[in-house]
């Protein structure tokens, strides 16, 4: 698995759409610093999507609060390493493995309607 390169400069390179995001749900610097630490990086939707699992954190961090706190947080970050923006979901790693079309449909293919046989439906009256 891939961990994640520090950063030199990280706030810096946050954008403005990150930095108020972060501020109404509250991700800390702490909690921020251990998601890109030792996230899994996940490549989606034209970005890098990073979540915490802490079953793949080292053994004592597992349990902490700090641990708690990353748990839910998805982070997405740019192919220059700039934060884009980070939001917080119950199933954060099952969310973004899933494919875009499900995502909508909690997880379900979309349906197409069907038609009836016979080629014509029944609002369809011959003249």
């Amino acid at each position: 698995m891939a961990r994640c390169r520090p950063s030199v400069s990280r706030a810096s390179s946050a954008t403005f759409t990150f930095l108020e995001r972060s501020a109404v749900g509250v991700l800390r610097k702490e909690v921020l610093e251990l998601i890109l630490d030792f996230g899994q990086r996940i490549r989606a939707a034209g970005a890098t999507h990073i979540t915490v699992l802490e079953r793949d954190l080292p053994e004592h961090l597992r349990g902490t609060t700090l641990a708690r706190q990353a748990r839910g947080w998805i982070v997405l970050v740019s192919d220059e390493e700039r934060l884009l923006t980070c939001y917080r979901r119950g199933d954060a790693s099952g969310f973004i493995r899933r494919k875009p079309k499900h995502r909508l449909h909690v997880g379900r293919p979309h349906l197409r309607v069907r038609r009836p046989r016979g080629g014509r439906s029944d609002s369809y009256q011959a003249r």
